[in-house]
């Protein structure tokens, strides 16, 4: 029955998510908004329903996150169910039913009352489905829904991360369905919450729900200080503390609520401090622009010889149709970069710690590896995605793919797909 609710990386995107820098993120227990919603006072006017909002790159994610550690940790007699939706990831984990098949996954296997109900559901299926067969998202939605309707038994809570990171019909179908969730837990008197978070746009909005905007927050603010006072480098006996509190300053005051633009900034300061202290510190910030595409945008430009790599890399990982292993990622881009080096690598007993590094190293920091059931690779953020398919970005990278860059990509891997496969054919290997 569990089987057939489950997927591969069901939870990976929870996983993937950076945790939150130490003594971070806490001030949001603290906001009125919040506490409106965990004592469920003045209900009548947001139904239960708190929705986190926040600019691409603000930390939306890592603070869901947090906010669900905090709830495991200080509301043990909670029934609590998460969902972190991911743009880069398997079908699954972008679309409502992945997200369907999670949250009943998770129901009905924390709480044995309503494993017993789905339990029966299921083997009516199984009776009347001699083949193979899979849930429908009306199924699966009508069994949340009437579970609702009976549910008098512990506080239920319900989190669901990055709604932006599915198509817009789908965006709205989400929104649709937890509220009318919401409307049902209200009208029977049920014990639920609902926490979700997307950007501002697709603008979509629900009648009844407490907001919260992360970049607005002077504690958010608070945070990026504290986080670059923390991680930016400096000695103790450093005689320009007050040129590197200089540069403090500037990153936060560029940073406009943008987190994820702090951590890429702070960490080409400190390379910049390790290879010419603060003159490059000072040097590198000022080339640094305050758009998050914009930097994304510098660190492709800087030319070097492994350029052609590069550009290879990003058009795999944007453009496979699942997702890659690292090895696979790796391979696939030396078939036709070094393929005489592809055997002594594979050989080497730390091949997984050298996939590893050449990713990061070629893709400029801009592809990790996963951290789920199985290892895979993905953009660091959907900002990358976005950034790779407007304004002609990989015409830029390279200009032989022509006024049609994305057509002549998907070319430039089917050539790469070939060469392997004659390479097989004549090696054997």
């Amino acid at each position: 029955c569990l089987r057939s609710l489950c997927f591969s990386n069901i939870h990976a995107r929870r996983q993937d998510i950076a945790a939150a820098h130490p003594n971070t993120c806490d001030w949001i227990f603290t906001t009125t908004e919040y506490k409106k919603w965990r004592d469920r006072t003045d209900l009548q006017n947001h139904n239960g329903v708190l929705w986190i909002k926040g600019k691409p790159g603000a930390g939306k994610s890592t603070l869901m996150k947090h906010t669900l550690g905090h709830l495991e940790k200080t509301s043990v007699d909670h029934l609590i169910v998460a969902y972190f939706f991911n743009a880069r990831g398997a079908i699954l984990e972008k679309t409502p039913l992945g997200m369907l098949r999670s949250i009943v996954y998770q129901l009905v296997d924390k709480e044995a009352l309503l494993y017993e109900h789905f339990a029966s559901i299921f083997r009516e299926k199984q009776r009347i489905h001699t083949g193979d067969w899979v849930w429908r998202q009306s199924e699966l939605k009508e069994f949340i829904l009437s579970e609702i309707r009976l549910w008098k038994s512990k506080p239920l809570v319900l989190l669901v991360d990055a709604l932006d990171e599915c198509n817009e019909a789908d965006v709205r179908d989400v929104v649709g369905f937890l509220e009318l969730l919401s409307i049902h837990a209200v009208g029977f008197g049920a014990p639920l919450r609902i926490c979700l978070s997307s950007r501002h746009y697709p603008s979509v909005r629900m009648k009844r729900s407490l907001e919260l905007t992360v970049e607005k927050s002077e504690d958010h603010q608070e945070d990026i200080a504290r986080y670059i006072k923390e991680r930016l480098t400096k000695e103790d006996d450093d005689d320009d503390i007050e040129d590197l509190e200089d540069i403090e300053d500037e990153i936060r005051r560029r940073a406009n609520g943008i987190f994820m633009w702090v951590v890429i900034v702070v960490s080409l300061l400190n390379k910049a401090y390790d290879e010419g202290r603060i003159e490059a510190m000072r040097k590198t910030l000022e080339e640094v622009p305050s758009d998050l595409e914009e930097v994304f945008g510098n660190l492709l430009r800087k030319d070097s010889e492994d350029k052609a790599e590069t550009t290879l890399m990003l058009q795999w990982v944007l453009l496979c149709q699942r997702l890659l292993k690292p090895e696979e990622l790796f391979l696939a881009v030396m078939t036709e970069i070094a393929p005489k080096t592809i055997d002594k690598w594979n050989r080497s007993k730390f091949a997984r710690e050298i996939f590893q590094r050449r990713i990061t190293s070629s893709s400029r920091g801009l592809i990790e590896v996963r951290k789920g059931y199985e290892a895979s690779v993905q953009f660091i953020h959907l900002s990358v995605n976005d950034f790779l398919l407007r304004n002609q970005r990989l015409q830029k990278l390279d200009q032989t793919l022509g006024p049609e860059p994305i057509s002549a990509s998907h070319g430039r891997l089917w050539a790469c797909c070939w060469s392997y496969i004659e390479r097989v054919d004549t090696t054997g290997t």
